[in-house]
């Protein structure tokens, strides 16, 4: 029991080095963090868009054009953020999958 706890750190932290390894080696690790931060942050101004744009249309212009001239503003700002963010994201997966596929066993 004590035995397999000892070997079960040991392997999680050769992996964990080796990833690490792997990630920091490549010249794309610097632009894979700015990927990923942009990417999340590109999704959470999405999610806030919509209602911070039909807010501020409302309290700018008049009640019922201004609400969906900022209802329209937003569902567009929060598609383009969305979509954005999601390339993002999706661009840093498949180098990283591609680099870390050999790693993983084929009876997995």
């Amino acid at each position: 029991m004590v035995g397999s706890k000892k070997r079960m750190g040991w392997r999680t932290a050769v992996v964990g080095v080796v990833l690490l390894g792997l990630m920091s080696s490549s010249s794309e690790s610097a632009n894979a963090d700015e990927g990923l931060v942009g990417g999340v942050s590109d999704l959470i101004n999405g999610v806030v868009a919509l209602p911070l744009d039909t807010l501020a249309g409302t309290l700018s212009g008049p009640p019922v054009f201004g609400t969906v001239n900022g209802v329209l503003r937003g569902a567009f700002r929060t598609l383009g953020f969305a979509t954005r963010g999601v390339l993002r994201l999706v661009g840093i997966a498949i180098p990283l999958a591609a680099r870390a596929a050999p790693l993983i066993p084929i009876f997995l």
